[in-house]
């Protein structure tokens, strides 16, 4: 086939596996010849010279002839490891011929859509600015016009974080109260754990005919978190621990896992069918995830720590894993250690 630019192609010699092999054998050989005339040349010259102690005549010639013929010996071999190829080898100056890159394999589709960008003004979304309220273990309090608070972790506003998304935390606990935020901070700060997005919404609705949890549906339009259950956790304190443990266990397909702190268990028990529990005695069906809970309990607090092991009790025949954090002291190294559970069960933080 003529080359891309009119001239006839050059194709490079390629030597052939039977003349290398055979180049190789012959080198072989002519290497041995070599050796082997040398020694006998230097041999006959020691025998040569042992002779004159005994005035017996000195015969030269096989010594040299000998020597002639490993030196002979030896040029055939060097001439034949110089000559010898060393693979293949272009001798036409041509340019060389383009190279057409193959083309990249097909993407896979992604299982989950990647969540919009946020914008950089909340104006430009539609919505309400959410208000400052301060900046609690060194985060952003902040309130939407719902009067949902949401505390963005030091890390959120770091330079480097810029188009990276956190996981979620929808806390029903007092506002107030300096434990949760402070716990959460030290232990992301000091690498043990990831740094949460923690909403707080104002109730937690857990009666008979009380919606599932959910998250509000403009804060992904405000805030970086991300999308769907493997990134987001329920958590609950003292009289909204039991709210979020029945939530969860109702319909777990929302949050990834429920967290109840100081919370009294006693009203929750199977009310349906196994393997989850149903608010209106219905079945909830096999094929939905696994619920996930943990109860954690102050030290000093035995009303708590009884009830939390009843609730493991009365669960354990059903599909729920159930475990029990007690005698932690003080309150806010219990949130530390809440803040690494949920590090085990949430997807970390991520620029998808």
């Amino acid at each position: 086939m003529p080359a891309p630019w009119g001239r006839p192609e050059v194709v490079p010699h390629v030597p052939e596996v039977a003349e290398v092999v055979v180049l190789y054998a012959l080198l072989t050989a002519a290497g041995a010849v070599a050796v082997a005339l040398a020694r006998s040349a230097l041999r006959h010259w020691w025998e040569q010279r042992a002779g004159r102690a005994y005035e017996l005549p000195v015969e030269r010639t096989g010594t040299v002839l000998r020597g002639a013929g490993s030196a002979l010996a030896a040029a055939v071999a060097i001439t034949l490891g110089v000559c010898s190829p060393s693979g293949p080898r272009d001798p036409s100056p041509s340019p060389p011929r383009p190279v057409t890159a193959a083309a990249p394999p097909p993407s896979r589709p992604s299982s989950a859509p990647p969540p919009r960008p946020v914008p950089s003004d909340p104006v430009d979304a539609g919505l309400e600015p959410p208000r400052t309220l301060g900046h609690p273990a060194g985060g952003t309090l902040q309130e939407l016009s719902d009067g949902t608070r949401v505390w963005l972790p030091p890390q959120y506003d770091y330079p480097d974080s810029a188009g990276l998304y956190f996981p979620l935390v929808v806390a029903h606990i007092d506002p107030a109260d300096p434990d949760l935020f402070a716990g959460f901070a030290a232990q992301s700060l000091r690498g043990i754990a990831d740094p949460f997005v923690v909403v707080l919404p104002a109730r937690c609705d857990a009666g008979p005919g009380a919606g599932l949890a959910s998250v509000p549906a403009e804060l992904p339009r405000l805030y970086r978190v991300l999308p769907g259950r493997p990134a987001r956790a329920l958590l609950g304190a003292d009289g909204d621990a039991a709210c979020v443990v029945r939530q969860q266990l109702t319909d777990p397909r929302g949050f990834a896992t429920a967290i109840g702190v100081s919370g009294d268990y006693e009203g929750i028990d199977r009310s349906g069918p196994p393997p989850y529990f149903s608010a209106d005695d219905g079945y909830a069906g096999r094929d939905m995830p696994r619920p996930a809970l943990l109860l954690a309990v102050p030290s000093g607090e035995e009303d708590a720590r009884r009830s939390a092991l009843a609730l493991r009790e009365r669960v354990r025949g059903v599909s729920a894993g159930v475990r029990v954090l007690d005698g932690i002291a003080p309150r806010r190294r219990l949130f530390a250690l809440v803040a690494g559970y949920a590090t085990e069960k949430l997807d970390g933080p991520d620029r998808p």
